[in-house]
């Protein structure tokens, strides 16, 4: 119903119609991180490559050294155990040990590029009576620099 209410006016909201206009205020359902030792053992922070990772093991899809994660046009995808992640999300996980869950990890607003060796910010989504909001609780961000691990 975006096209005849749009996305905010008053009828809609009073009918029920929730619309999102894009996909950054659409709740996100993120999949659950690798255990932390595994991905130690198969990545490695770098300051070398724009993903910020680096693969530690050889297979038969890459070899030790090489940069991990592949450009989507949007992100860096990485791809272990069957299933891809957004690389930030693992540069995340592997300068703090914890497991971002359903929060947000966003790039800083003047690293348009995605570049992973920059800061990366966790924000968690406010929720609201119409499901999570694109407002962001200041209180919960961390801010985690870029470190070699």
């Amino acid at each position: 119903m975006i096209g005849f209410f749009g996305p905010k006016s008053d009828l809609a909201l009073k009918l029920g119609y929730i619309a999102f206009s894009d996909h950054s205020s659409m709740p996100r359902a993120y999949k659950p991180m690798l255990p932390i030792w595994y991905v130690r053992a198969r990545l490695k922070l770098t300051q070398e490559y724009p993903s910020g990772l680096m693969w530690i093991d050889t297979t038969g899809h890459h070899k030790a050294g090489e940069m991990a994660g592949k450009w989507n046009g949007r992100y860096y995808m990485v791809r272990m155990s069957g299933d891809q992640y957004h690389a930030h999300r693992i540069v995340y996980y592997l300068r703090t040990g914890k497991d971002p869950g359903n929060a947000d990890v966003l790039h800083d607003k003047d690293n348009a590029e995605k570049d992973n060796r920059k800061p990366l910010t966790l924000f968690q989504r406010k929720p609201s009576k119409y499901g999570t909001t694109n407002q962001f609780r200041r209180n919960t961000a961390t801010t985690v620099q870029s470190t070699d691990g």
